[in-house]
């Protein structure tokens, strides 16, 4: 009988050994896959800021990048140092205590990278919105709740500044709307919308101007005026960005978009927060996409998110998803090749009787060595072929894991660091998992199939040494 008909024989021969080994076989395989598909998982998550639906898509800062641009610049600076290095500016100050600062550029959605993708074939138009910007309030006075605690307040109102008007989030979501005047354009320069409740207060209408400088430098800074060009009522009240009536709908002042920086002292350093993209075409709405991510920029700085809010990662899946995928494959292939290796020893011990009769009628090690990897093949065979086919479901169980874990960390640095201030009046958006999208693709399966073939070549190859490498003396005399 020949090696090939000897080692089949034995694997229907001893089903429970054979079963066992197969089972071992399918959850290395499955899990293998689940790490490769991980790595390559569409994570789609909800931004609870999502815009109204339509053919457009949001360009914004990516959290988890931001979160690697902070720490990185941290270790530049050096710890227990002061200095500044990409954006961030860490000091100490006199009472012991430190403190980390960034500026507009670490902030921004840079304008270059949203002109780029506005150059995307099937884009009608974009926008560029500023994020709201405190100021003080000159000529005019604000709206004020008397019954609310204003001692956290920064006494001003909010300028948003945006390119076109009309894309404004707010405004394509239908919670303003315009009752007298204009909206601003991208011609337009020192221009801006106030609400109906602030014009009656003040006594405003289209055609007066309205005066703004620094909140907290009052005295000093220097005074910019803005033409009254529409006045707008709140259908529904817009999201504050802080307590207090600083950010309150009432205070809100839409303007032209590069006006927000003059009155707040950042005069030609603009923070933008978003960047909105006008599909031309609803069904070439795929396609455009496609497009937009084959533009040249940056894309590990942001995030694309489409019409629904669903998040296009541009570069890690959903935080550090990519990590704990590799992760994953390097912990499977240790424990695989350990425990594939323990089974073959207990396997081989177990048929000393029969490799000291095979040795006796003269077949060689090799032979024998051979038939033993002729058997865990076939049992890797047939183990492949049932992972392949619950692979997909355990494959995105884990990847979903993954993500929640990834989500909780994220949530774990927000809060660690959500009671601080940013100067920028920036907030990170607040991302809710909706669905993980996993695709197992061909490459995978060959690599999974090179990867289960290697492990059960080394880990027979492994218990063979130690098995054969006794002299066949000492192999029969075990069997008495």
């Amino acid at each position: 009988m020949n090696v090939l008909r000897r080692g089949a024989y034995s694997v229907v021969r001893k089903p429970i050994k054979s079963i066992l080994l197969l089972l071992v076989v399918v959850v290395i395989s499955s899990f293998f896959m689940a790490g490769l598909a991980g790595q390559s998982a569409s994570v789609n998550v909800q931004d609870s800021t999502r815009q109204a639906v339509g053919a457009t898509f949001r360009l914004e800062l990516s959290e988890a990048n931001r979160h690697t641009r902070l720490d990185e610049a941290t270790e530049k600076i050096g710890e227990g140092k002061e200095g500044t290095y990409g954006g961030v500016t860490t000091k100490k100050f006199e009472d012991g205590s430190w403190m980390s600062f960034v500026d507009n550029s670490f902030e921004t959605v840079i304008p270059k990278d949203a002109e780029q993708i506005a150059k995307v074939k099937g884009i009608e138009e974009y926008n560029l919105i500023t994020v709201a910007t405190v100021v003080n309030p000159v000529n005019f006075k604000r709206i004020e709740d008397p019954d609310m605690d204003q001692s956290q307040d920064f006494g001003g109102v909010n300028l948003r500044g945006n390119r076109i008007m009309e894309m404004d989030m707010d405004v394509a979501a239908g919670k303003i709307k315009l009752v007298d005047g204009r909206m601003t354009t991208k011609e337009d320069k020192d221009v801006c919308v106030i609400s109906k409740e602030l014009a009656e207060l003040n006594g405003l209408q289209v055609g007066d101007s309205l005066q703004f400088n620094q909140w907290d430098d009052k005295e000093n800074s220097k005074v910019y005026s803005a033409k009254i060009v529409g006045i707008y009522e709140a259908v529904q009240k817009l999201e504050p960005v802080m307590s207090g009536d600083t950010y309150r709908s009432e205070n809100t002042i839409f303007t032209d978009m590069n006006f927000p920086e003059k009155p707040s002292g950042e005069e030609g350093n603009p923070l933008f927060r978003y960047a909105i993209f006008k599909v031309g075409n609803v069904d070439q709405y795929d396609a455009v996409r496609k497009e937009i991510e084959k533009v040249d920029i940056n894309w590990e700085r942001y995030d694309l998110i489409d019409s629904n809010g669903n998040i296009q990662s541009m570069a890690e899946n959903f935080n550090n998803m990519k990590q704990l995928s590799e992760m994953l494959l390097i912990v499977v292939s240790a424990a695989s090749f350990i425990i594939l290796s323990l089974i073959f020893l207990f396997w081989m011990k177990n048929r000393t009787q029969e490799i000291g009769i095979f040795m006796a009628l003269g077949e060689s090690k090799k032979k024998i060595w051979s038939q033993f990897l002729w058997e865990a093949m076939l049992i890797g065979v047939l183990g492949l072929v049932l992972s392949f086919m619950i692979s997909p479901a355990l494959s995105k169980m884990t990847a979903s894991y993954m993500a929640q874990q990834s989500q909780s960390q994220a949530e774990e640095q927000k809060e660690a660091t959500e009671n601080q201030v940013f100067a920028d009046g920036y907030t990170a958006p607040d991302l809710k998992l909706q669905n993980i999208e996993i695709e197992v693709t061909s490459d995978m399966l060959i690599k999974d199939t090179i990867a289960i073939g290697g492990l059960l070549f080394i880990s027979v190859s492994v218990a063979g040494i130690m098995i054969m490498r006794k002299k066949p003396k000492e192999i029969l005399s075990e069997m008495s």
